[in-house]
């Protein structure tokens, strides 16, 4: 059965493709971001230009105070922006609801994730060796600590931008549930994308369940959800992956015949070593999920986690690590 997938709601920086707001008045085409707009609802910011600093501009920058607190700064005009930038955030935050991932800038002393240069002193002009987040990031993830969140860099790998779509559609479909039938239905459905993940994390989400009593359905969804946002703080694998497609092969194993089990085997072993893609796995579980009829296979979402359209093998950073 063909998956309807709702849209997540992705919190973008207002620079990749949609305006000319970076503080040489540029914008970061990006053909995959685009591509991805048809599939989410986009919250476009710019958090530099909503504490008022127009474009063009003059850089910013991070730098540490005395007590190794992020300060962010305009060295042109000699002016510390890191308490408006803070406003804003907390602001933005209180009228942001139901978000399900990011997509920032990477390198931004206002949206960097993990990137951004810092230096030890304000009048310094040589960076530290260590990499900071900035200031209106820093700030968000307070409160979206362990949601999905990459930026446009990272997302070129193919493996990482796989794993950030998967956990996106996953919290999309979630934020849909209205009742227990439908709490476990959409667990039996994600029981094994949950495994590629953590396999003891996916068990405590069947003991919420079974914790529910008529009264109590709304506290079961909140800790549920506490619980799911946990199991995606972590990436899957290959290793991971070939795991959990392990565990449904064995759902084929008598239906097969000695020579597709050798393929499969192999396949699996040259997809964990990463000199396959992974639809060559899925797809084989897929067939034998039709041929046989198995429902329950058919409709796990490890074998369909995202719109097919989204599928792109390029690999613009190859040595780039999960």
């Amino acid at each position: 059965m063909e998956r309807i997938f709702s849209k997540p709601n992705i919190v973008i920086s207002k620079c990749l493709n949609f305006d000319n707001c970076r503080y040489n008045w540029d914008k970061i085409n990006d053909d995959f971001l685009l591509k991805l707009w048809k599939y989410v609802n986009y919250i476009p910011v710019c958090p530099e230009v909503e504490i008022w600093l127009w474009t063009p501009r003059m850089p910013l920058r991070l730098h540490l105070d005395d007590k190794e607190n992020t300060r962010l700064y305009q060295p042109s005009s000699k002016t510390d922006f890191t308490e408006k930038m803070k406003k804003f955030s907390i602001d933005f935050l209180s009228k942001t609801e139901n978000t399900d991932g990011f997509i920032m800038k990477n390198r931004s002393p206002s949206c960097g994730i993990w990137d951004v240069k810092v230096y030890n002193k304000i009048d310094s002009h040589v960076s530290t060796q260590r990499s900071w987040s900035g200031i209106f990031w820093d700030e968000i993830r307070q409160e979206y600590r362990w949601y999905p969140t990459e930026d446009e860099w990272r997302l070129k790998n193919f493996r990482i931008r796989e794993d950030f779509l998967s956990k996106i559609f996953c919290l999309a479909d979630f934020k849909e549930l209205q009742d227990i039938k439908a709490l476990i239905d959409f667990q039996a459905k994600n029981k094994y994308l949950f495994m590629a993940y953590n396999q003891n994390t996916q068990k405590e989400l069947w003991r919420i369940i079974a914790s529910y009593n008529k009264d109590n359905f709304d506290e079961i969804y909140s800790e549920y959800k506490d619980w799911l946002i946990t199991l995606f703080s972590t990436r899957n694998s290959t290793k991971k992956l070939s795991n959990a497609y392990m565990h449904i092969f064995w759902y084929f194993k008598e239906s097969c015949t000695k020579e597709e089990k050798e393929f499969f085997l192999e396949s699996l072993d040259m997809f964990k070593d990463d000199r396959i893609p992974n639809s060559s796995v899925i797809n084989m579980l897929k067939i034998w999920a039709l041929r046989d009829k198995n429902d329950y296979i058919i409709n796990q979402t490890i074998l369909n986690p995202f719109p097919k359209e989204l599928i792109e093998l390029s690999n613009s950073w190859k040595s780039l690590k999960l």
